[in-house]
């Protein structure tokens, strides 16, 4: 009998670490067809990618720009990045040597984490915080330390930032426009931020995928804007939110020359660089296309007001959104953790939303929906979310009493 072939090396134990995405595993309890169900989780817009946009990745085919580019991006790109952050952030960038272009913003976080991280390190990460972060610092070897929010409403304090600051914090990774809660903070509050940043001398990725998609301004302000930020602030930004291109995985990365020059190597060695045919796409949507994210606003907002009226109708409290197609909502009074509440509401109502746990522990208590996603679905969506807080009211007056 044939003696059996059993790997006995262990497998890296940074990957083994890391857990898989809460978003994707809420979907692990869907156990009905998927015409049965409606899923308000993913992070996606529903709506198309700009006519013009799609033209030029169609045309880059047609002309065959189906080449390597360099590792940086077509620099013509970067070159129009450079004017993009400009005009948003009233910041200069070098497209030459501080620009850039990646696989989607995803790939911008791991890089720029890799990139400055040694192992033992401390990353600050805002809670609640989109999951991909706590991945790219536990696969560097480093140590994510969460910043709970829920106190301020979400709104991160320089009192909280400042007593989370350890001799081993190395950086601070912001989002805002945030991904779950919609919370927008003013220039005001990103400078008092960057005042404790720069006494501690630390780094900063700011991730702002969202920032075109705004409620009550045409761009949210960023850190990178503050003073004296530059030198120690990374942008990651991209197209998949603001232009709705998702599947074209086309990102951008900003920063100071020493460091993009490193990061440049890792992307080297890692996806030699993002596609041809995405980068003219990302070409005609940050020139012809630029105002397209204030067409997704217009339909976002009209989805939002909706949305809020409803949960407003349910007496369900949860944080007012002024960016992004996300609205976090408060379930603490259901006496349940966010996974019971969002497995029970699969169960009970064949509606599907992510257990605010899926953002950190900072996170507990909410669960999010997103309201990326027509009309028509989100009122079925709603009737159905109303059922499963009439039943769960119902059974919590049942057992009160």
């Amino acid at each position: 009998m044939e003696k059996e072939n059993v790997m006995t090396k262990p497998i890296n134990h940074q990957v083994i670490k890391t857990e898989a995405s809460g978003i994707r595993l809420v979907l692990d309890l869907v156990k009905k067809p998927a015409d049965q169900m409606i899923e308000l989780t993913v992070g996606e817009i529903d709506l198309p990618t700009p006519a013009a946009t799609k033209e030029a990745g169609k045309q880059a085919i047609s002309n065959n720009v189906t080449k390597y580019t360099e590792n940086m991006g077509f620099l013509s790109l970067r070159r129009v990045i450079s004017d993009y952050i400009k005009k948003f952030y009233e910041v200069s960038y070098s497209p030459e040597s501080e620009i850039l272009v990646t696989v989607g913003a995803s790939q911008g976080i791991d890089l720029t984490v890799r990139a400055l991280i040694d192992a033992g390190d401390e990353v600050l990460l805002i809670g609640p915080a989109y999951p991909a972060y706590i991945q790219a610092v536990v696969l560097a070897g480093a140590i994510p330390v969460v910043v709970d929010t829920r106190s301020t409403h979400f709104r991160l304090s320089p009192e909280q930032l400042g007593s989370a600051i350890s001799s081993k914090t190395k950086l601070v990774i912001l989002n805002y426009p945030n991904n779950p809660t919609g919370i927008v903070l003013s220039k005001e509050e990103l400078s008092s931020l960057a005042s404790v940043i720069q006494q501690n001398d630390l780094y900063v990725l700011t991730d702002d995928v969202y920032q075109r998609l705004t409620y009550d301004q045409d761009c949210a302000p960023s850190i990178a804007s503050a003073s004296l930020m530059k030198e120690r602030t990374i942008i990651v930004n991209g197209l998949s939110k603001s232009h709705s291109m998702t599947g074209w995985r086309i990102g951008y990365l900003a920063g100071p020359k020493v460091l993009i020059q490193e990061i440049y190597k890792i992307q080297q060695a890692n996806v030699g660089c993002a596609s041809s045919i995405s980068q003219m796409a990302a070409l005609t949507a940050l020139t012809t296309d630029i105002e397209a994210p204030k067409t997704y606003i217009r339909v976002f907002r009209k989805r939002r007001d909706y949305v809020l009226q409803r949960l407003d109708e349910m007496s369900l409290n949860y944080t007012k959104p002024d960016g992004a197609f996300y609205v976090f909502i408060d379930v603490k009074a259901f006496g349940m953790s966010s996974w019971d509440f969002v497995a029970f509401t699969i169960n009970e109502s064949d509606l599907v939303l992510v257990h605010g746990s899926a953002f950190t522990e900072a996170g507990e208590g909410y669960v999010r929906l997103s309201f990326a996603n027509e009309m028509q679905v989100l009122v079925e969506a709603m009737n159905r979310l109303e059922k499963t807080v009439d039943v769960l009211t119902t059974k919590k007056s049942a057992h009160l009493s």
